[in-house]
Parts: C-alpha cells; sequence; structure tokens
C-alpha cells in the first residue's frame, strides 16, 4: 500500500514549466509579453528565467546547458536584433527540441515592409515613439 501511496505521489508531482527569455539588451520586453502571456493562467504556473545581453550564440548553448532540465517542459521567448544571431538561436533550440518563439523578427520585418525603411539593427535602441490613445 505505501509503494502505491508513492507511486501515486510521482504521477501527480509534474514539474512547473519554464520560460526562458533570451534578449540582446535587458530583456523587459521579453518580459513583459512572457508576463502577460502568463497572468491569463494560475499562479506559479510558469517560472521565467531571463538572460540579458545576448551578443553570441556560445552564451545561449551556455545558458541552456546549464539551466535546461530533462523532463522540465520548457521554451524560449526572444527578442535578438541581430539577424544571424537570430536564426543561428532558433537553429540551436530546434535541435535541441525547445519550442521558441521570435518576438521581435517579426515585427522589424512588418515595420520594415511599412516604412520601405532598412531597420537599425542596434540592440537595446529606444526613440521617442508617440502612441496615440483612443
Amino acid at each position: 500500500m505505501a509503494d502505491e501511496a508513492i507511486l501515486e505521489d510521482d504521477i501527480f508531482d509534474v514539474p512547473t514549466p519554464v520560460v526562458i527569455v533570451i534578449s540582446d539588451a535587458r530583456g523587459k520586453t521579453a518580459t513583459s509579453v512572457v508576463e502577460a502571456a502568463a497572468d491569463q493562467f494560475g499562479e506559479d504556473s510558469v517560472i521565467i528565467k531571463s538572460v540579458g545581453n545576448v551578443r553570441d550564440l556560445a552564451t545561449v548553448k551556455k545558458y541552456l546547458d546549464e539551466n535546461v532540465e530533462e523532463g522540465v517542459p520548457t521554451a524560449v521567448f526572444h527578442t535578438i536584433v541581430d539577424r544571424n544571431l537570430r536564426r543561428d538561436i532558433r537553429r540551436e533550440l530546434d535541435g535541441r527540441g525547445v519550442p521558441s518563439i521570435d518576438l521581435l523578427g517579426p515585427a522589424i520585418t512588418v515595420l520594415m515592409s511599412l516604412t520601405g525603411e532598412e531597420p537599425k539593427l542596434e540592440a537595446g535602441r529606444r526613440v521617442d515613439s508617440k502612441v496615440e490613445e483612443l
């Protein structure tokens, strides 16, 4: 009977999913999006971890090696400006079977098509954008 109780505890002891935020700046943008999404679920539904100031793939690989635990559901949300680094990160995550969402790349592409301008591609760049509220 005691063995059955231990087995039952193991069945329901599901690890809390982890969302890793990767950014080439501070990570505030991606973290805000992840927090807004997580707010739609129960308290403590996910653990959010963040790594900022990422400049190369080696940093990402090292972070993943040290922080992704087998058996723990994990996903990555990232805001990386550099196209090549974004591509390399996506390939690394795909190779590891870690689902990911590029939060910045598609937005840059759409704005580039609207403006006809090439993006500056500077990590952490800020300008005073006017937002009209209705």
